[in-house]
């Protein structure tokens, strides 16, 4: 127990710090110098006040907003379509009892602290299938891991096509060219796992024993919530699918930066170079999902938000608009869903039991971040 409320602190404390970045441009060097009082250095510079936020967002352009709205709603069902893919492999199940199963789970990481809603997840396909919840949470972990291997894409390209500094430039290049070969290997290892662990231990066995051995026992795990990339019927229906989640994801972050007046050309880093800056910021939010804080993301995301678009030189009030309807598109539908079918199965709240959790994640993989909450 002393343990779950220290997590659950942690995660608050994290949250509460994001939050403090949101609203707040600490002057952490001229504290240290003593150049400034605490109260000044910490507290002395905010991003914006609440009538400015407030501004931005009655101000902005609804119309936008809505084609956002439904963007996500038929991302939803897109998830849910590729996750019903995954179960099909070993029970079968409809795709509204998925979608609806999904929903309960996001709905539980909205609300409940240390990500319960995979938990929950697992245990209403027990319910509903008789599939046991470690097996159902195994196919929870290949969808995050699918999520990330089919982002990093996107990743290389934000890193090609963002007009960095000459000095960055080449290490841009660099990285881009690693996540492209990464994401590779990741496909290799969902469709060719026993070939692409033993082409890895040849190269690991570069570094010292110890770390060649540990990093191939992680590959070997991560590579087994891949397995379904393997099944020749499901692997161009999930790699289709991945990709154009993401796309309608960069057209979302697209349509909120338009909304609040980002993409006009008083913004030019954004409006000279749109596809970049939204790629770059797609990155950004997905970032902010997926470090562990309070439930739904809340304070992460906001902080890392404003804190990725101060690099386009967007002014506080415009950055936090930007990060309170974003995330709004995404938590509120998201809950409000949730709950609906979290009823509609007569569930209830209770804590899951330790042996509950323990069965459900006997894998022992912890569920991976991704979009949505």
């Amino acid at each position: 127990m002393n343990k779950k409320f220290s997590r659950i602190l942690l995660s608050l404390a994290i949250s509460g710090f994001f939050l403090y970045l949101t609203a707040f441009k600490p002057k952490f060097g001229a504290l240290f110098s003593g150049k400034m009082g605490v109260g000044e250095a910490l507290f002395g510079y905010p991003r914006f006040n609440l009538s400015e936020l407030g501004a931005a967002i009655s101000n902005a352009e609804w119309n936008y907003v809505l084609v956002a709205g439904v963007i996500f709603f038929t991302t939803l069902f897109i998830r849910a379509w590729r996750w019903q893919l995954t179960l099909n492999t070993l029970t079968k199940i409809k795709l509204m009892p998925t979608f609806g199963t999904m929903t309960i789970g996001y709905m539980a990481n909205n609300l409940l602290p240390m990500r319960l809603g995979e938990v929950y997840r697992a245990q209403v396909i027990n319910q509903l299938t008789g599939m046991s919840r470690s097996a159902a949470f195994g196919t929870i972990v290949a969808e995050r891991l699918i999520d990330l291997v089919y982002m990093v894409p996107y990743i290389g390209a934000a890193l090609l096509i963002y007009p960095l500094p000459d000095k960055l430039r080449s290490g841009a290049y660099v990285l881009s060219a690693a996540a492209f070969v990464l994401g590779g290997f990741c496909i290799w290892l969902g469709v060719d796992r026993t070939r692409a662990l033993k082409w890895a231990g040849v190269v690991l066995k570069i570094f010292p024993k110890k770390l060649g051995d540990s990093i191939h026992s992680l590959l070997s795990t991560f590579s087994a919530g891949l397995g379904v990339m393997g099944r020749k019927e499901l692997a161009w229906q999930l790699a289709i699918s991945s990709l154009i989640l993401w796309a309608m994801y960069a057209f979302m972050v697209y349509l909120i930066m338009a909304a609040i007046g980002l993409t006009k050309p008083e913004f030019p880093m954004i409006h000279n170079d749109l596809v970049g800056s939204v790629l770059v910021m797609l990155v950004v939010t997905t970032i902010g999902f997926v470090i562990p804080g309070a439930p739904g993301s809340v304070g992460t995301y906001h902080g890392v938000a404003v804190l990725g678009l101060s690099l386009f030189n967007v002014p506080g009030d415009r950055a936090a608009a930007f990060a309170v309807m974003l995330h709004a598109l995404n938590y509120l539908p998201l809950t409000l869903l949730g709950l609906a079918f979290f009823w509609k199965y007569g569930l209830s709240f209770h804590s899951p039991a330790e042996g509950d959790i323990a069965e459900a994640t006997a894998g022992g993989v912890e569920a991976v971040g991704g979009r949505p909450s």
